[in-house]
């Protein structure tokens, strides 16, 4: 075998590596990634679930009708801004339910929201980041007061009608000038659709894991490429590089 041969094979197979380095790692992050999204999938799911028998409960024991429970009646919260709303029964899932939203919080760092709404995007109890008293700072309010507004954008909605089987997942702009992607499971009560329990996954840990997949890929081609030329050199006879040199001097 000659050294047009050996050096025609030792590209290949490098090429071959760099290429087949890159779908490796790429597939192992993204199947984290993957992962990432299926425990938030869950946890949503776990919320409707939770919460709904939770307010199957209060029924049952008398504490609120379901008359009042499906109430729509949104009557604005005299200076609110952006306008927040009370109901017949948020003050009930203020002390019922609120608590347990934010176990989710508690538990898992993913997460920037785990919050109830109704079919028309109305939070009646948010998570206690997100439920400080309003001030007559707007850009304070829209961050820190967000418990019973009415989240109704387009993304909002979606989510707050979704009543298919298991998630709707949605890439969400946040008016808070966050991306993160939003996971929501339908809420029944009494075989009627109520609303929806959303999670908010930050995006922070996926681009964490993006960044380290391309660090890991770089060094990797890297290595090859480094292996390759050094393989190269011990192949290549050294007459062609004093012969190369002794061309150069005329």
């Amino acid at each position: 075998m000659n050294v047009k041969q050996k050096m025609s094979i030792i590209l290949s197979i490098s090429l071959l590596l760099c290429l087949g380095s890159y779908f490796i790692i790429s597939n192992i992050f993204g199947s984290i990634e993957q992962q990432l999204l299926d425990k938030c999938r869950v946890e949503s799911q776990l919320g409707a679930k939770a919460t709904a028998k939770m307010m199957k409960l209060l029924l049952e024991a008398r504490i609120i009708s379901e008359q009042d429970l499906f109430d729509t009646n949104y009557n604005e919260i005299p200076g609110s801004h952006p306008k927040r709303y009370t109901t017949r029964y948020d003050d009930i899932l203020d002390r019922h339910i609120h608590k347990f939203q934010d176990q989710f919080l508690i538990l898992d760092k993913d997460l920037v929201y785990s919050v109830l709404v109704d079919s028309n995007g109305y939070a009646p109890t948010h998570n206690t980041t997100f439920s400080k008293p309003a001030t007559k700072d707007t850009a304070f309010n829209l961050k820190f007061s967000r418990s019973k507004r009415k989240f109704d954008d387009p993304v909002g909605l979606k989510a707050a009608r979704y009543n298919g089987p298991k998630t709707i997942e949605q890439f969400y702009p946040r008016d808070t000038g966050e991306y993160i992607w939003d996971i929501a499971s339908p809420v029944f009560i009494n075989e009627k659709h109520w609303g929806s329990f959303r999670v908010g996954v930050s995006l922070k840990r996926i681009d964490e894991l993006k960044n380290n997949m391309l660090l890991i890929i770089v060094m990797t081609i890297f290595i090859i490429v480094s292996l390759t030329l050094l393989m190269l050199f011990f192949i290549i006879p050294r007459r062609l590089f004093e012969a190369d040199l002794e061309t150069k001097k005329y």
